[in-house]
């Protein structure tokens, strides 16, 4: 039976435009991943003797052509959680800043779990700010490489559990 503009049918379904769930379940996966990649990298990083030998050779075989190719898709996937984390981390002082007045009580309406974000936020920069200094004092970036790795991993289940 044909429907008119605006009308379903009983058997298909109305997909929204807004996904009003907690997540969205096509970036479900990212979850597990992330949290593996950002283990991987660790390890990799911290003890490059558990590198797989599969990567360190020549790329000669259709094996490592593949293990290279999932290493770089991953490689993306962690990039661009970087920097969805490094836009959250130095946005965090905009935001608070601007939100002063209503946090003190002199403004309208604010949303808690908002200003709860962008708090952690900010937390979570003076933490990598304060591992910055030890490392221009003791010359070892492997502490705050480490924490932003770490960060960049368990992004999503952070600021699933935040928000």
């Amino acid at each position: 039976m044909a429907n008119r503009s605006g009308q379903y049918d009983s058997r298909e379904a109305r997909k929204s435009a807004v996904n009003l769930g907690p997540r969205p379940s096509g970036l479900a996966w990212l979850e597990w991943v992330l949290p593996l990649c950002a283990a991987a990298a660790l390890v990799v990083m911290l003890r490059p003797v558990y590198v797989p030998r599969l990567l360190t050779g020549t790329a000669t075989t259709p094996a490592a052509w593949i293990a290279w190719a999932l290493v770089g898709a991953l490689g993306g996937v962690m990039l661009f959680s970087a920097l969805l984390v490094a836009f959250f981390l130095l946005y965090s002082p905009i935001y608070l800043a601007s939100k002063a007045p209503l946090l003190v009580g002199k403004g309208g309406w604010t949303d808690r779990r908002e200003v709860r974000f962008y708090g952690l936020c900010f937390t979570l920069l003076v933490v990598l700010a304060a591992l910055a200094v030890v490392w221009l004092v003791t010359g070892d970036w492997r502490w705050i490489a480490s924490v932003f790795l770490a960060l960049t991993g368990f992004a999503p289940l952070i600021w699933r559990g935040l928000v």
